[in-house]
């Protein structure tokens, strides 16, 4: 296949994933335009991917106008046309009824959902539209998480696939894991389930216990309420939705949008996005946080939990004892230890179990582990094997949480070759 990407369109570059995308574009010597309904989001975007840059430099390789004036141009022009707008199929439909009837039979469509049904999406568009339409979903902020979930739908044409991939990974050296068209793909669909058992966990324990007791030593860069605000609450909830409408597997009763967090939504707290009014976190002039209380809706001041297992297997991580503090989670009693295995354990089941529906079969744990490592900075499901001392003790661990043992994970031998520093991935902090 001869194809080559020399000019970019990015539809939506007003928003930070396009912004940064766009700018990662640029970064790499490509000819970027910034499209967006307006010259202020324009130039907001703008901002953003120069910062990410920290050079003003990438500026040179990337023209800026609005849908007015440039989309027809851009998007007759461009090589791929990365379409990067609000998570609504109506909205995403509109543009890409523009987008085809301007662009070249040859050029690249994409789209970085990962929420909404990919095979829906370009219903309705040309033969050439489709078969040059996939999803390339990179993952927030794609200057530190590598990350990008590739795949077309059922009309896409396989070369066009092979290529984007050799182009992500060579060219912009992203960390690319092929994955099925299924609804939040590999990455978003793990995570979110993990995130919807913690908001309902919330109710009766509150967001400052919760965020500790899953917290960095667990294996997350951070912790899964202070990631819920950094991805927006609007944003996780779209994906529960689409999660509930467009899968059906054994942990489906676990996707869940409790009450308070609906009212949140309502009421404006949103997360970093509206770092006045708040997320789950508030962060007070003094540069302290307070939390949001599900019961009454207001925010109250740390506390600062210190719970005796979770501060010893810190400790442990620390000095690098890594398996010990997995040792010392499984040996605590408690409500509290008890929830830090429950959460373990759905994080185990469930990523064995997607093998085979998010992720190829024949890549086995392998797709699963790349996306959680390089989209979330999490220590990947055969780490956390690994680090449990293997198959049996992870199925225990999973047993012991009411869970069913997948059968990928009795066959797997993935951890075993899991031997480098886990410092990168468990933190004592």
């Amino acid at each position: 296949m001869q194809k080559q990407i020399k000019t970019v369109a990015v539809i939506g570059a007003s928003g930070t994933i396009g912004s940064l995308t766009g700018g990662i574009l640029a970064q790499n010597g490509i000819q970027v335009y910034f499209l967006s309904r307006t010259k202020e989001g324009l130039q907001k975007g703008l901002n953003r991917a120069i910062k990410q840059a920290r050079s003003e430099v990438i500026a040179k390789y990337i023209t800026c106008g609005d849908y007015d004036t440039l989309f027809d141009k851009a998007c007759s022009q461009a090589d791929w046309i990365l379409e990067c707008v609000a998570e609504d199929m109506a909205v995403k439909k509109e543009f890409y009824a523009k987008v085809d009837a301007v662009r070249r039979p040859d050029s690249i469509v994409s789209s970085v959902t990962s929420s909404l049904p990919l095979e829906e999406l370009p219903v309705g568009r040309s033969p050439s539209f489709c078969a040059n339409f996939l999803s390339t979903h990179f993952y927030n902020p794609p200057g530190k998480m590598m990350a990008c979930e590739l795949t077309g739908q059922n009309k896409t044409d396989p070369g066009v696939v092979a290529f984007m991939h050799q182009f992500l990974e060579k060219k912009l050296r992203r960390a690319v894991i092929p994955v099925t068209s299924a609804a939040a793909f590999a990455g978003n669909r793990l995570a979110f389930l993990l995130f919807a058992r913690i908001t309902e966990l919330v109710k009766e324990h509150g967001v400052e216990m919760m965020d500790y007791l899953i917290g960095p030593y667990t294996g997350r860069l951070l912790p899964p309420l202070a990631t819920i605000d950094l991805v927006g609450l609007d944003i996780h909830k779209a994906i529960i939705l689409s999660l509930q409408k467009y899968t059906q597997d054994a942990m489906h009763n676990k996707l869940t949008i409790p009450g308070y967090v609906e009212k949140m939504i309502a009421d404006g707290y949103l997360g970093n996005k509206t770092r006045g009014r708040g997320g789950f976190y508030k962060k007070l002039e003094s540069g302290q946080f307070t939390y949001m209380d599900p019961a009454s809706g207001d925010y109250i001041p740390a506390f600062g939990p210190h719970i005796q297992f979770v501060e010893r297997a810190k400790n442990q991580i620390h000095i690098g004892l890594y398996k010990d503090a997995f040792q010392t989670i499984l040996a605590a009693k408690g409500t509290e230890a008890d929830i830090v295995r429950e959460i373990m354990a759905t994080y185990l089941a469930y990523a064995y179990m997607l093998i085979g529906q998010a992720t190829e079969e024949k890549d086995g744990i392998g797709g699963i582990d790349k996306v959680m490592a390089t989209g979330f900075h999490w220590a990947c499901p055969s780490l956390v094997v690994h680090m449990l001392g293997g198959n049996d003790q992870a199925a225990q661990v999973i047993q012991s949480a009411g869970l069913a043992v997948p059968q990928s994970l009795a066959a797997d031998t993935t951890w075993q070759k899991y031997y480098f520093n886990a410092g990168k991935y468990f933190i004592a902090g």
